[in-house]
């Protein structure tokens, strides 16, 4: 495997597993606080409103971890 391929691999892996630490909790907590404190009970509403909030975080993630192998690739390669 060439050292590309396990540096993409390495990002796709940290992508997914922080996703997986990040967001089933998120979901929980969304569900909490549309479901138990608010009442709502519209699952239309509740979807959307926790999907939209899942983005935002999502998007944000996967931003920080690609600046992180980004600046660490450069980095690696001007040594």
């Amino acid at each position: 495997m060439s050292p590309k391929t396990r540096k993409i691999h390495q990002e796709t892996i940290t992508t997914v597993f922080t996703g997986l630490l990040i967001n089933y909790p998120l979901n929980l907590l969304g569900l909490y606080i549309c479901i138990d404190l608010l009442g709502w009970s519209d699952t239309f509403l509740i979807g959307t409103t926790i999907t939209l909030w899942m983005t935002l975080v999502a998007y944000t993630r996967v931003f920080l971890i690609r600046r992180h192998f980004y600046n660490k690739a450069h980095i690696d390669s001007d040594n």
